[in-house]
């Protein structure tokens, strides 16, 4: 889940910065600064340049987030559906509880929340752990023994 939030706050960001290269853009060529003389160095110069790499990124952006939505619609059960509904679709415990289409209350709701965020904090904090204990044994275990004088 928080990969598919990581990348929908990627795409915001992305479709945010090629509105501002494009109102930019309206700046140089038809509004306050159409009069200003660019030449090679100046940034008005280059604003156009920096649409295609941002649109690609974007393109790849989407791309992802969309297959990761795929991934997580082929997931079955009552679990996956809250999970979905509640970070990807955005709705409140007690909308889901709501839902005419979920044969969940809001009690058993509110304890699958809270055991899911349990696990989700667990697998977290292991991620870190076993990043931590892997870069533990980046190095020779010779550079830590040292010979026994004799």
């Amino acid at each position: 889940m928080q990969e598919y939030l990581d990348l929908e706050e990627r795409c915001r960001y992305l479709r945010w910065q090629i509105r501002k290269a494009k109102r930019e853009e309206v700046r140089w060529t038809e509004g306050d600064l159409r009069n200003i003389r660019l030449n090679a160095k100046s940034r008005g110069s280059h604003v156009l340049d920096q649409l295609p790499p941002l649109e690609a990124e974007l393109s790849d952006c989407e791309t992802d987030r969309q297959e990761l939505l795929e991934l997580v619609d082929s997931f079955h059960g009552y679990e996956h559906d809250f999970l979905k509904m509640h970070y990807i679709e955005g709705m409140t415990l007690e909308d889901i509880a709501d839902d005419p289409e979920f044969p969940y209350g809001i009690d058993w709701i509110r304890h699958k929340s809270a055991e899911l965020h349990r696990t989700l904090d667990f697998l977290d904090q292991w991620e870190g752990r076993k990043r931590t204990f892997v870069r533990r044994f980046d190095t020779e275990i010779v550079d830590y023994i040292t010979p026994i004088p004799g």
